[in-house]
């Protein structure tokens, strides 16, 4: 099968979603899950209400369950033709941000389309596609000097993207890098508008803002750390019988290799390295971090191809990237061959450059104090 779980769970985010934004009163419906599962910003909730109008939904309401909604025509009609542009989009993205010979940008974006975190992303119907092309869009046009109207087009993406999932909003860091503070401004601008007027649309208006963050809490408290994608996950692939104050350990230790790669940020040398430093941080830190969330990783990744020096070490990322995007079977792939070891090498190599740097940067100033005392 090329689908995980033999597509027992087809389209299960689209479906899930439009059946319980469907009434137009998401952040107070218990259906599915209860009010956890209604934490995301409203614009995601506005569009899946968009494809609730193309079938009744009645029948499911009765039955609370959703997940054959695919079966009905107009239904998947219009999501695989939205699917189907998507993915065109992202094709093209990477073809225009991969550098080098035509035949590699086309070889390159054909094989992050049929990589596994893709075609996951693509089976679960899950926004993170779309969320990932305005990542991607946003991390490699943001300081496009010579278009402006593509620099603003890129916070404008940056803005969706935060509609969407919330936690892009790491990536501003990007902006300060380079001090862009008419950047900052209109990302600010884009984002408040995105994220707010969506409110309007459902029942309750702005006041629903409150329920949202207490769903949030909900949440953040029901999805622990210890599976997907996060650091903790990683770890624990290794250490099978934790210990009580193992999970307290590990949280604390994803918030200090957070907060290092972020700063590092500003003093990797080479662009592949800021841009994996943060998108990493969106991987392993938030304790909702599902398998799709690998494809955060592929801007990093296209950047880590264009650079033409590297490193060594650079061998490592290139293996850990091979296990993210192409999932083996089999036994080898429960022990060593996985993406949360592909993960953990990451962030161990990651996390070494990183302390390197802040190194580098702190050293000459100890020098000056020690040369002028």
């Amino acid at each position: 099968m090329c689908f995980s779980e033999e597509a027992l769970i087809f389209f299960a985010d689209l479906q899930n979603v439009v059946g319980y934004s469907s009434q137009r009163d998401v952040y107070n419906n218990t259906m599915y899950m209860g009010l956890a599962e209604k934490a995301y910003p409203p614009l995601t909730y506005v569009f899946s209400y968009c494809f609730s109008r193309l079938v009744n939904m009645d029948t499911y309401y009765q039955k609370d369950d959703f997940l054959n909604m695919y079966h009905e025509p107009k239904f998947l009609i219009i999501y695989l033709i939205f699917a189907t542009i998507t993915m065109i989009m992202v094709y093209e993205l990477i073809r225009t941000c991969k550098t080098g010979r035509q035949s590699l940008k086309i070889s390159t974006a054909i094989a992050c389309l049929l990589s596994a975190p893709m075609l996951y992303s693509f089976e679960r119907a899950n926004t993170i596609i779309l969320t990932m092309f305005c990542t991607m869009f946003f991390c490699f046009f943001y300081d496009s000097n010579k278009n402006p109207l593509l620099r603003q087009l890129a916070y404008l993406s940056f803005a969706v993207a935060v509609s969407l999932k919330m936690t892009p909003a790491v990536l501003g860091i990007f902006l300060l890098h380079k001090r862009q503070w008419k950047g900052v401004a209109c990302v600010i601008f884009y984002s408040l508008i995105l994220f707010f007027a969506p409110f309007a649309f459902f029942k309750n208006g702005f006041s629903n803002l409150p329920q949202m963050l207490e769903n949030l809490q909900a949440n953040l408290a029901y999805y622990t750390r210890d599976d997907g994608c996060t650091l903790f996950a990683s770890v624990s692939h290794f250490v099978p019988f934790p210990p009580e104050w193992f999970p307290s350990f590990m949280t604390v230790v994803t918030y200090i290799v957070g907060i290092i790669f972020l700063v590092s940020s500003f003093l990797l040398p080479t662009k592949w390295e800021r841009m994996m430093a943060v998108c990493l941080t969106l991987v392993i830190v938030p304790s909702h971090s599902g398998y799709y969330c690998l494809l955060y990783l592929i801007p990093p990744i296209i950047a880590f191809l264009n650079e033409t020096n590297h490193k060594y070490s650079d061998l490592l990322f290139l293996l850990s990237m091979l296990l993210i995007m192409h999932q083996l079977r089999g036994d080898l792939r429960d022990t060593l061959c996985n993406y949360q070891v592909a993960i953990l090498i990451m962030t161990i190599t990651l996390l070494v450059h990183s302390v390197l740097a802040i190194v580098r940067q702190l050293a000459p100033q100890k020098l000056n104090k020690e040369k002028f005392s």
